[in-house]
């Protein structure tokens, strides 16, 4: 499959693949049979060095050569898979990139083929999730999620991909009779959690953990407090600070502390958030007039 060289461009403005392999080794060291394996390497390395030669590159000229370059890497993909059809990482490695140059359909080609020959690999389950989520093929994406998270149960990522796609298609799933309310609810919740205790020192995951007591519909207000507590502990940055202030503003409004959320709204005086807190103080005003 030859993908154009005009579709490079948008891998310019892509994330950053993958950390680097392991360095070059001199082709005279590797054994014949693993020949697949160290061209691979190349290919991986030569990708990351064309994205941080782009992130550096000033004159139109230098954005010509990454573009060139990221073309050349792309043919040598092809030359691989043609050399190697049975080589499973070529394919996932392939699609990776395919997918971070916005070819979605092609670089899901290459996922699939990839699972095919080898159905043991969680990063190709998760890409397959991705597709279908997009596709609002809800129910494929969480089979595909759940086989990712149960291949490789200690990555945060991939309890976090569980909640958001329900918390994305809840009504759907909801609709279709798989999950009762209040078991869908729990799964959202014990995702992120879930998500959390794999990474805690990653303030990203503690963040939307306690962001997703609003995305459910009977929350437990009294855990959501405690969250939001521990992440105050958390925040680096006073912006940070102001914000957790804010959503503990919305938990204690709900649990009817409503003296406690006008003393934490009134710390707030970030611009940013000025909207927000004035929305909030004014349903606090309307429940309990002062």
């Amino acid at each position: 499959m030859k993908v154009p060289a005009i579709l490079i461009a948008s891998a310019l403005l892509a994330l950053l693949p993958q950390t680097l392999l392991a360095k070059k080794k001199d082709r005279a060291e590797i054994p014949a049979t693993n020949l697949a394996v160290y061209l691979l390497k190349q290919l991986n390395e030569r990708e990351q060095e064309a994205y941080d030669r782009y992130e550096s590159a000033v004159a139109a000229e230098d954005v010509d050569q990454v573009r060139r370059e990221l073309q050349s890497i792309i043919d040598g993909y092809e030359k691989l898979i043609s050399d190697s059809p049975n080589y499973a990482p070529a394919y996932t490695s392939f699609g990776l990139m395919l997918s971070r140059t916005g070819n979605r359909d092609e670089a899901n080609a290459m996922f699939l083929k990839s699972d095919q020959l080898d159905p043991m690999q969680p990063v190709v389950k998760n890409q397959l999730g991705n597709y279908m989520a997009e596709e609002g093929k809800y129910t494929e994406a969480y089979g595909f999620y759940m086989l990712a998270r149960d291949l490789a149960p200690e990555e945060p990522l991939y309890h976090l991909q569980l909640g958001n796609l329900l918390v994305a298609y809840r009504k759907y799933f909801l609709a279709d009779g798989l999950f009762a309310p209040t078991e869908i609810d729990d799964q959202i919740i014990g995702h992120f959690r879930s998500a959390t205790r794999r990474a805690p020192k990653d303030i990203s995951y503690k963040m939307r953990y306690a962001q997703a007591f609003f995305d459910i519909e009977n929350p437990n207000w009294e855990t959501a407090l405690g969250v939001w507590q521990e992440l105050y502990k958390a925040a680096g940055s006073e912006y940070e600070q102001q914000v957790v202030r804010l959503y503990t503003a919305r938990v204690r409004y709900e649990l009817g502390h409503h003296t406690a959320a006008r003393k934490l709204i009134s710390q707030l005086d970030h611009p940013s958030l000025d909207e927000s807190k004035q929305t909030l103080l004014d349903e606090i005003n309307a429940k309990y007039p002062q």
